[in-house]
């Protein structure tokens, strides 16, 4: 049995140690995939949305399935944002923050990035029914797609909403230990201006 250093702690293993710095690699390759995954789909909906125009253009089709076609392309775009915010974000979080990207895309926290993926899929799930809707042949339910798709919106913007109180709830505990730190200050250069 080895003994164990002073302070009754064992040392640390370095192979885990390092197995734990060398896992953010694991995560620069689910990055890269992710990456590839939206440059995929983006390309796709890009050609896909410029055959439609043509096709629309051309007579081949109706306004309805133009309308439903050019949505439906729409929702594969936002599902392509929602990869590329995650390759972003995962990136950021574990690789290498110092990505430039605007400022609300900058993601400090997986409570970030959770927050921005709910709010584009709130996004999402609202273009997909908004294409059922445009498209509807008066005859199908819209109904049961509808009242799902309220549900999981309704159910995310309750989670941004918590989110957003707790954020708040940070700030302002931050605020207060700045003002107490702020007041310790002036309380220890009184007392030194006091003594003096």
């Amino acid at each position: 049995m080895s003994p164990e250093p002073s302070g009754g702690r064992r040392k640390p293993s370095v192979l885990i140690a390092r197995m734990v710095a060398s896992s953010r690699f694991f995560v620069l390759l689910a990055t890269i995939s992710l990456f590839l995954a939206f440059i995929t789909v983006m390309v796709s909906t890009i050609i896909v949305t410029v055959i439609t125009i043509l096709h629309a253009v051309g007579g081949d089709l109706t306004q309805n399935e133009t309308i439903g076609k050019l949505i439906k392309q729409a929702d594969y775009a936002l599902l392509a944002t929602v990869l590329y915010v995650l390759a972003l974000g995962l990136y950021s979080l574990f690789v290498d923050d110092r990505v430039p990207m605007p400022g609300w895309l900058r993601i400090t926290n997986l409570g970030q990035l959770k927050e921005l993926l709910a709010g584009v899929v709130v996004v999402a799930i609202a273009v997909i029914f908004l294409g059922q809707a445009l498209t509807w042949d008066g005859v199908s339910d819209l109904l049961a797609p509808g009242l799902a798709s309220a549900a999981v919106i309704a159910a995310l913007a309750l989670f941004l909403w918590q989110a957003a109180r707790e954020r708040l709830l940070d700030r302002e505990v931050e605020q207060i230990d700045e003002t107490a730190e702020t007041a310790r200050v002036r309380a220890a250069a009184q007392d030194s201006a006091a003594g003096d």
